[in-house]
């Protein structure tokens, strides 16, 4: 409720600001206010301003579901298990724990068979709920602890023995860094989703010229493709993993190496959409110089003999 109030507010406060230039324009200088350069002016603004808004949000959208989401590192265990430095990790805090059930020796064996279980897919099935709580504690979205159950244990070791211990309490830090950023992510998106809308709205009601329209949309798109790059790949993929030495870090860049196909189509579409755009607002700025010829020599004759 309390977001829905501020969202609500964003939108009536750019809602406003932008009526109040147009109401300005209109009533201080009626006849500029009334000229194609104003009109180009005031649109070129507020859709500039409105395709910023949706770039931060989609980009945003997918860095959240790239480094914010625990509920989709569980759905691709078997990616995330892939990573040598996680599935070491599992493979030595349940090796350790379960040293005095099985025997000293048997620390070795019980490494190798924890890394094979891992390369599974029920061995993934069985590691989803550890992995989630794992990142969700990187990310400050979870304060306990993340364990490992005896229950589990016993079918990842595959013995019966180690069905009486405690539950094993995994090593995980929680990143100032990321809780911050998910925090402003949560805020940002749907704010930045609304004022691009809010921003569309009033800038249609300003009336452009469809070749400004065109090329706006064509540079909002392509600024897109840049940002969709940025926060949906690289920052999950090299920025993230850098702020901490931890195993646990590496589990966005497995995600985001998983989303690196669908980056680069997404890419590819706008780009090419928005290259598309911008050769057709010239095609039109062209076509409608070459439409009024008489009109232009006649003025630049009377500008030259006046």
């Amino acid at each position: 409720m309390r977001l829905g109030r501020v969202c609500s507010a964003v939108l009536g406060t750019v809602a406003g600001f932008a009526g109040a230039i147009t109401t300005y324009l209109r009533d201080k200088w009626p006849r500029i206010g009334k000229t194609a350069l104003v009109r180009r002016t005031l649109a070129g603004l507020l859709f500039g301003c409105a395709y910023l808004c949706a770039a931060l949000a989609v980009s945003g959208y997918l860095l959240q579901r790239t480094a914010f989401d625990p509920e989709r590192t569980a759905d691709l265990a078997d990616v995330v298990l892939e990573d040598p430095a996680i599935t070491a990790t599992l493979s030595n805090v349940i090796a350790d724990a379960t040293a005095d059930a099985l025997g000293a020796p048997a620390k070795q064996a019980v490494r190798n068979l924890v890394a094979q279980v891992a390369k599974t897919p029920g061995g993934a099935a069985l590691f989803a709920e550890v992995l989630h709580d794992s990142h969700a504690h990187l990310i400050g979205e979870q304060t306990e602890p993340v364990q490992i159950t005896a229950q589990q244990m016993v079918q990842i070791v595959r013995n019966e023995s180690v069905g009486n211990l405690p539950p094993i309490t995994l090593p995980g830090p929680k990143v100032g860094a990321l809780d911050i950023m998910r925090r402003i992510l949560d805020f940002l998106v749907p704010i930045t989703a609304i004022g691009a809308v809010g921003l569309a709205i009033v800038g249609f009601t300003t009336h452009p010229e469809r070749g400004v329209l065109f090329r706006s949309l064509g540079f909002g798109l392509i600024l897109l493709a840049v940002l969709v790059t940025v926060l949906g790949y690289l920052i999950p993929r090299f920025a993230v993993p850098a702020l901490n030495d931890s195993s646990w870090a590496h589990v966005p860049a497995r995600l985001a190496d998983d989303s690196l196909p669908l980056i680069i189509a997404v890419d590819l579409l706008l780009i090419g959409a928005g290259l598309a755009l911008l050769a057709g607002s010239g095609m039109l700025q062209r076509r409608r110089r070459w439409s009024s010829p008489v009109s232009t020599y006649r003025y630049s004759e009377e500008r030259r003999w006046g």
